[in-house]
């Protein structure tokens, strides 16, 4: 029975039927020409049928049907004609119309730009104008001259109400049916706005303001009847319709806004129709057109309400969707993790982070393109697995599609990605996969970050180690105890005041920055003095420092030192144009780094427009709004403010206008390659613009060749950090010797 009705012998049987329903449905009023001997005539102010048949002629495709429902509306004309004991030439004059307007009807379909294919009927908003154009106005146009030129054997008068009763008749039949049924049939499927009890009880309190509005309107009027009363009521609240009919708009879905639409359109006209009996005037034709335009505003106003929602709604989604898939790779991101867990709570899960070994050199290798290819790839054969999340070159997220499996599932996948070839240059390439597992209980975001990042540490920790086997956070006591270790030892070197000062030369690059003989710019590194006197660095005891949630504790002796190594010095601190100290994202969220460092500005060893501080973008991104506001108190003082590492953070040009930025310094991922004229080339270039546009100069670093250099200048960085131009040496050889003065 189903395959029957969506046949086009069942959607004929349907539509027509309806279509001959709609023609018993009349708004009638009585229409006479003034002067004229011609009795009044009976009509009606709405032909709801003639807005079906060109709703159908938009809609279906196949001709068949339109012409069917054609058909039966025609023979329901001639039994309704017959009944009322029409002429016989009226007869043969009604068939010759019906198919002057079956021919019409699909020429102005045609002109419209529909019917559509299925995939592709959705009423766009540049559509809306050209289709409300012929709908409301070309079509019943067509109508009318259409009866005109068939029926020239009636006087003037009688043509002329023909004309009249035609034209609106069919303007109100199109204006009702045929645009609320072609929105609500293409967005049908359209979900509607989660309604909250906030606008439930809105909505509640505006209908019943609405009904005692009209109750007393009409209880008013019960003294005065007469023919326009009915009118007078409903178009004295035209202002409240619109209102409650654009909140249908934004908050129902179009299949039920849609009809909502059409039977506030209809009880309007009907509440026109006493102004119609005058219609044949001048005067009341006017008024009638009149009311006319006003129904039409208030049709176009709700369709454009509808379109523009809709097309926010999906651009909203779009973008959020976008927000969820890497750019490069189209593999979904940490923000498709974060809603995966937040949206479907678990008591706990496990997280896995899987690094490929040696990523950004093979990335380097293999090109872009091969880059792309090897994610999916590499994601696609875990597929069966595990649900992988990109986070990075040749770094994924890993959530296992069964939580309550076996625990060995870390360990086929460490084998699945080893079995895994990539060729390139029909040489194949075999991935070194290292896994770190950590437990999660996604109660919120914080937790699900807490997680990740236990996850990933342990899998970089597996890479350094080159352990083949999952590490897991609640397991591997070796690495627990190794950060422990690196951790108070870090923390004895920090307290034991062993922090050794290093400094690296920046030096300009550009013509208009220039620096006098002597002056020293640069940026602060710090290393830290175990007690058998070597150094340790960096990259050995940062990633301790953080994990023990001492970064605010390294930075602040960071800049005890250095103050108190100026203040020993002041020749030397006469000679500095600019120092730059780094700033860990721990020292940024803290209210007592905050204050601590603010009461050390008071009182500087040097001016404080020598002075820059160092953040790094993603610490940038992510903090609070008491940091922005810190480091526009640092500016406001004199400081200078660094994003280090910008491009590598996903949001580096839309966050970079809330900072208060004096330099920008490229990450040097991106300038080893930028002599090869590729996306790097380009990125560095954007920065510059980027920066310029800001007010802020550019640093370039690793800089470590001729070419590099060149390429820069071309690009119009001003400044550049890297081996090229010196490595980082003590503090107190950072000066050149020849210039300095003895004390």
């Amino acid at each position: 029975m189903h395959e029957f009705w969506r046949s086009w012998r069942g959607r004929v049987l349907g539509l027509g039927g309806l279509a001959l329903a709609l023609q018993q449905v009349p708004v009638p009023y009585e229409l006479s020409f003034p002067g004229s001997s011609t009795a009044p005539a009976a009509a009606s102010l709405v032909h709801l049928h003639a807005g079906l048949l060109l709703a159908v002629a938009l809609l279906d495709r196949d001709r068949r049907v339109l012409l069917g429902c054609s058909l039966v509306a025609l023979a329901g004309w001639f039994v309704r004609a017959w009944w009322l004991e029409y002429e016989s030439g009226f007869f043969a004059l009604g068939a010759v119309n019906a198919v002057a307007v079956y021919l019409w009807t699909l020429l102005c379909a045609h002109w419209m730009g529909w019917p559509r294919a299925a995939w592709d009927q959705r009423v766009r908003r540049e559509d809306l104008p050209r289709m409300l154009l012929i709908g409301l106005f070309v079509y019943p146009t067509g109508m009318v001259l259409s009866w005109g030129v068939i029926n020239v054997v009636e006087s003037a008068p009688v043509q002329w109400l023909n004309a009249v009763q035609i034209l609106f008749a069919k303007h109100f039949g199109v204006a009702i049916i045929t645009f609320p049924l072609v929105l609500a049939w293409t967005e049908r499927h359209r979900a509607a706005e989660r309604l909250s009890p906030q606008h439930l009880r809105w909505a509640v309190v505006f209908g019943v303001f609405l009904v005692a509005s009209l109750w007393i309107g009409v209880t008013m009027r019960t003294q005065h009847p007469d023919a326009g009363a009915r009118g007078i009521v409903l178009m004295d609240y035209r202002f409240t319709l619109f209102a409650a009919l654009a909140w249908c708009m934004l908050r129902l879905r179009p299949l039920f806004a849609m009809p909502l639409l059409s039977a506030t359109l209809f009880a309007l006209v009907y509440s026109l129709s006493g102004t119609a009996v005058s219609g044949a005037t001048p005067f009341g034709f006017l008024n009638l057109l009149h009311l006319a335009v006003e129904l039409n505003i208030l049709l176009v106003a709700m369709l454009y309400f509808n379109l523009v929602d809709r097309d926010a709604r999906d651009l909203s989604a779009q973008l959020i969707a976008e927000s969820r898939r890497d750019a490069t790779t189209r593999l979904p991101n940490l923000n498709a993790l974060s809603h995966r867990l937040l949206s479907t709570p678990t008591p706990r899960c496990e997280i896995g982070c899987l690094v490929l070994d040696q990523a950004d050199e093979l990335v380097h290798g293999i090109g872009l393109a091969s880059q792309t290819r090897l994610m999916n790839i590499v994601a696609g054969g875990m597929a069966d697995l595990v649900e992988a999340y990109c986070i990075g070159t040749g770094q994924f997220a890993l959530l296992p599609l069964n939580p309550d499996g076996d625990g060995g599932i870390w360990a086929r996948v460490i084998a699945r990605v080893e079995q895994l070839e990539l060729e390139n240059d029909r040489q194949p390439i075999r991935l070194l996969p290292y896994v770190g597992v950590a437990e999660c209980r996604p109660d919120d975001q914080e937790a699900i970050d807490s997680a990740l990042m236990r996850a990933s540490h342990l899998a970089h920790e597996a890479r350094r180690r080159n352990e083949l086997q999952p590490l897991y956070a609640s397991d591997d006591a070796a690495v627990v105890g190794e950060r422990l270790h690196e951790a108070a030892e870090a923390l004895s070197c920090l307290r034991g005041e062993r922090v050794v000062l290093h400094v690296q030369s920046i030096v300009p690059l550009c013509a208009k920055e220039t620096v006098p003989p002597g002056e020293l710019h640069g940026e602060v590194l710090c290393r830290l003095r175990r007690s058998d006197g070597t150094l340790l660095m960096p990259d050995r005891f940062m990633r301790a420092i953080e994990g023990a949630g001492r970064g605010v504790e390294l930075d602040l002796a960071v800049i005890r030192t250095l103050f108190s190594w100026l203040r020993m010095h002041p020749q030397e601190a006469a000679r500095i144009g600019r120092l730059a100290v780094n700033l860990t994202g721990q020292s940024l969220a803290s209210s007592g780094f905050r204050a601590q460092l603010l009461e050390m500005l008071a009182s500087p060893p040097i001016p404080l427009s020598r002075l820059c501080f160092e953040i790094i973008e993603t610490a940038a991104i992510s903090s609070p709004a008491e940091t922005y506001a810190f480091l526009g108190a640092l500016r406001a003082r004199g400081c200078l403010i660094a994003v280090d590492d910008f491009g590598v953070g996903m949001q580096s040009f839309g966050r970079l206008k809330e900072l208060p930025v004096d330099l920008i310094k490229i990450d040097g991922s991106f300038v080893r390659n930028v002599t090869q004229r590729g996306k790097d080339h380009a990125m560095v270039e954007a920065t510059v613009v980027v920066a310029r546009a800001f007010g802020a100069m550019t640093v370039a670093e690793y800089v470590e060749d001729e070419a590099t250099m060149r390429c820069l200048r071309e690009l119009g960085v001003d400044w550049v950090q890297g081996y090229l131009i010196g490595r980082p040496v003590p503090i107190d050889e950072a000066f050149p010797r020849e210039v300095v003065t003895s004390r």
